[in-house]
């Protein structure tokens, strides 16, 4: 078990998203926690960026969600990649172009995004958010 502390982002008018450093590649980005993301997403650009010889198989269908629709996705396996210092082994990974992600929050001054954890994370270690201190626990 580990217990995470997240980053606290206000997002006007009167909203709060969860932020937390993961390391792909050695490489620390910054992502959201969102409990309502089906899976977790990490940009596709960025991706490919760190894992150039990095097989992509296309999603059969288009994704909704994370502000946009009909954005194109790919999956691709990785070893394992960290959040914090929590490792997640064999993983295949989301991808599609965040660059709508990344701008809103560069339009709030804010540290740039590269993706969510979602769903099947948070599901797969029984993740556990506390709003009294902005923390994470997860389960291995």
């Amino acid at each position: 078990m580990i217990k995470i502390q997240l980053q606290k982002v206000d997002i006007p008018p009167g909203g709060v998203h969860l932020a937390l450093n993961v390391t792909l590649n050695e490489k620390q980005v910054r992502m959201v926690v969102d409990t309502g993301a089906s899976r977790s997403v990490l940009d596709l650009h960025f991706f490919q960026e760190l894992f150039p010889d990095a097989v992509l198989k296309q999603e059969e269908s288009d994704s909704a969600g994370v502000g946009a629709s009909g954005l194109s996705s790919f999956t691709s396996w990785i070893p394992s990649f960290f959040i914090e210092s929590f490792e997640v082994k064999e993983y295949e990974l989301a991808l599609m172009d965040l660059s709508h992600v990344k701008a809103s929050y560069n339009n709030l001054g804010e540290e740039a995004i590269y993706g969510v954890v979602g769903g099947d994370i948070l599901e797969r270690f029984e993740a556990m958010i506390d709003y009294s201190d902005f923390s994470l626990t997860l389960l291995d």
